[in-house]
């Protein structure tokens, strides 16, 4: 089989012991947000191969059993270089507006659809995060993440009135933007 350079379940995001139907989800999740016809950032032509050649092992029971057989010292660990932001769309927002903008360092750098979920591989380092949803945009939230470090963020409100009334009283506050490590 030769030398394995990636480790395939890390590609997808699943563990050693992931269901098949686990391991098609994991696939299809990222292929929707990496597909180059619906991202066409440098970084999803860099990962779409990746997924697809981790999936075409994973995805098929006779090549995975050949890849969780090789020898222990072919099994390379990604030595994490980068940080994973996970944005989450939740509460009354969801509701409210179609599309809230992800802002990173002043920078928009997508969207999240009503009751969206999406992940961006950032450099570690210090940040900036606002969103913006339709007039309103949210406090600037400062944070810091290390190398192979997973970050989260969740943006929404409790109920509709809460948010409505924020969005109308305080604007700025509008979207409740809590840390979800």
């Amino acid at each position: 089989m030769g030398r394995v350079e990636h480790d395939y379940y890390a590609v997808l995001g699943v563990l050693p012991d992931a269901t098949p139907k686990e391991i098609t989800t994991a696939y299809r999740k990222l292929a929707m947000q990496f597909h180059p016809d619906v991202n066409p950032s440098d970084e999803a032509k860099e990962r779409m191969p990746l997924l697809n050649e981790a999936y075409a092992v994973l995805g098929n029971a006779e090549k995975r059993k050949q890849y969780d057989a090789r020898e222990p010292e072919m099994r390379l660990a990604p030595i994490p270089n980068r940080s994973r932001l996970v944005v989450q769309r939740v509460g009354a927002s969801v509701g409210v507006t179609r599309k809230m903008d992800v802002i990173l360092d002043g920078e928009v750098i997508g969207s999240l659809p009503m009751g969206g979920s999406i992940r961006f591989l950032i450099e570690p380092g210090q940040y900036t995060l606002q969103f913006k949803l339709d007039m309103t945009t949210s406090k600037v939230q400062r944070f810091t993440c290390q190398a192979g470090m997973t970050i989260g963020f969740a943006s929404g409100a409790a109920s509709p009135m809460e948010y409505l009334f924020h969005s109308v009283v305080k604007p700025e506050t509008a979207l409740f933007v809590h840390r979800i490590l």
